[in-house]
């Protein structure tokens, strides 16, 4: 299924404030660890959540889905800002692609989107957070 674990070197490592990482095998087989999990439970949760994921997927989904991970954000954005297009204002759909150019691809659109964890979200949004002015 997987295992959890603290990276850290902490002589009680259930009480030091370290998060878990977990590390398991994705659906092609390689692989993958995911950090930041604040307690035992949570990171167990997720691998629980993965291996029930994992038996239900149907071959196809599991095929499309390996394919839209290995696009980055850029590269899924190029694709689903027009499709915003249609179901908003124009100028929403303009200041979406303008907040993806100025924003998000210069610190995260390079990552495949297999690779984008809560973690990857948190530390954006701080960056994000860092980066206003008040």
């Amino acid at each position: 299924m997987g295992s959890f674990f603290k990276p850290c070197d902490c002589s009680r490592p259930i009480q030091c404030p370290h998060a878990y990482t977990i590390r398991f095998r994705h659906a092609r087989g390689r692989q993958r660890e995911e950090t930041g999990y604040r307690t035992q439970d949570a990171a167990v949760e997720r691998l629980t959540e993965l291996y029930a994921d994992r038996k239900k997927m149907s071959p196809s989904v599991a095929e499309a889905r390996r394919e839209l991970g290995q696009q980055t954000v850029e590269e899924y954005a190029q694709t689903w800002l027009p499709r915003q297009r249609q179901m908003t204002e124009y100028s929403t759909a303009k200041n979406l692609a303008s907040h993806f150019r100025a924003q998000i691809n210069p610190v995260i659109g390079s990552r495949k989107l297999n690779a984008v964890t809560p973690t990857v979200v948190e530390d954006f949004l701080d960056h994000l957070a860092g980066t206003r002015i008040h």
